[in-house]
């Protein structure tokens, strides 16, 4: 989950990156009530995106949140099956205004997305998850449901709830896992990684932040680390660790 104090870092960061691109341009290159407005990730988009670059077959803009959830699920049913893990699918719950989970309150610009183990649901925001596609890319919005997926994994799995780095990267390993699958299944395209990456990054802990801290999810090294590892590996040097 990529923590609400995060949200100022990430905002500048990605702005920042835009404006170093365009300085490399051509000359004529142009856990609260949710507040009223949607944040923005950044004013322009980082690359351009045509819904080309994950490809899926029969996705599309209006489904893909659905259908990538479906193909995370199916992945991990099969990887976990022949580990001898008796899987079980977790709740699929779209956000657009403020509900209550079995883990408290969810509003739609609280988080992009969140899982609570209390009722094994993975809980998504549908305006978030259009921003993050329109600005980062699709695949930087899929890293973010795999990463969330990877909790649920756990809860199969019986690792422990609690909130610690190593569960937190453990999900980053197993985003990059599915990534590791998409680019087998010819899913992936140029910019997809990176994408992921981007926002893999974008979520590390402020600079200043104790590991051991409470919301504590990793430095930005730590998490693309784990996150590159499961894209390189595979999901048994998750499983591993």
């Amino acid at each position: 989950m990529i923590s609400s104090h995060t949200t100022a870092a990430l905002i500048g960061l990605v702005v920042s990156m835009a404006s170093v691109a365009a300085a490399h341009a051509a000359p004529t290159s142009p856990s609260s009530v949710a507040p009223a407005a949607a944040p923005r990730f950044q004013d322009e988009p980082l690359v351009e995106d045509d819904f080309n670059a994950f490809t899926m077959p029969g996705l599309t803009p209006d489904n893909l949140t659905v259908s990538v959830l479906g193909d995370i699920d199916a992945y991990w049913a099969g990887e976990l099956s022949t580990q001898g893990y008796d899987y079980y699918a977790a709740g699929m719950v779209p956000v657009t205004e403020v509900i209550a989970s079995s883990c408290g309150e969810f509003g739609p610009y609280d988080n992009p997305a969140a899982y609570c183990p209390l009722d094994q649901s993975v809980y998504y925001s549908v305006p978030l998850g259009v921003d993050i596609q329109a600005t980062v890319g699709d695949f930087a919005w899929i890293a973010v449901l795999a990463h969330e997926w990877g909790h649920h994994v756990q809860t199969v799995l019986g690792v422990t709830p609690e909130l610690t780095i190593d569960r937190e990267l453990q999900a980053d390993c197993f985003s990059g896992a599915y990534a590791q699958h998409a680019l087998h299944m010819g899913y992936l395209q140029e910019g997809d990684v990176t994408e992921a990456a981007v926002m893999t990054i974008l979520g590390g802990d402020p600079i200043e932040m104790d590991e051991f801290a409470d919301n504590a999810h990793g430095s930005s090294d730590y998490r693309l680390t784990a996150f590159m590892q499961g894209y390189f590996e595979g999901s048994a040097s998750c499983l591993a660790w």
